[in-house]
This record gives C-alpha cells, structure tokens and sequence, in this order.
C-alpha cells in the first residue's frame, strides 16, 4: 500500500480530506505534497492483509481493474469503518463515461438516525 502514511498523520492532527481515493492499479501517492486528492495505491497488495482502518468515518471511492477485487476492497472498507464507500470495476482503456463495469454505493446509517414505523 501507498499513500497511506500521509492519511495517518493528517489524522493524528485532527483533520482529514472529504474524499479519499483507494486505486487498485499504478497511480500517484504524492498527493500530500501537491495538495491533490488523498489518492492510496493498493496495486499488487494481498487482499486477504488489507487493513484500511485509517478510513475510519470518512468518505471514500474505490476503484479497481478487476471486479472480484473492486468488490473485495469494498468489503474492506466497510468492515474498517468507512463512513460512505462508493466502489467501481473500471476499464482503464476506456473513457470515464463509458464504464459498464460493477459499482455500487454504501453507507453507514447515522448515529443519530431515528427509526420511524410504517402503519400501513
């Protein structure tokens, strides 16, 4: 993984991006010196060892060259705390406007959600 420890300790600090970008395929990290998007790489990392707990309550968009991967990291980044994770199997050969792959969208119910009932 990379990017990460930038992400770590801007959250040692308080502060954190709205959106963080976990890209499974080559892809800049440097973000942190260049003010861009907060961008982690995981090209190439064992799934099976992923640990995405710096996404804690945060909002993050992943997108992967596989669907079995893009899904996989889905799953991780919501069982590590990820507030809203928006998940997509892109085509990187193709235009961002013509994607047809998997993608799918969660979110964390708040914690001050009330439950209403329905009579029907």
């Amino acid at each position: 993984m990379k990017g990460h420890h930038a992400l770590i300790e801007m959250r040692k600090q308080g502060r954190h991006p709205k959106w963080v970008f976990v890209n499974d395929y080559p892809c800049k990290t440097d973000w942190h010196e260049w003010g861009e998007h907060a961008t982690i790489c995981v090209d190439g990392d064992r799934l099976v060892d992923l640990d995405l707990r710096f996404l804690v309550g945060l909002c993050v968009s992943i997108s992967a060259v596989t669907e079995r991967r893009a899904k996989a990291i889905f799953a991780v980044a919501k069982r590590d705390g990820a507030a809203r994770v928006a998940a997509c199997h892109v085509h990187l050969d193709a235009h961002p406007m013509d994607q047809n792959g998997w993608s799918e969208v969660w979110q964390t119910a708040p914690a001050s959600a009330e439950v209403m009932e329905v009579v029907l």
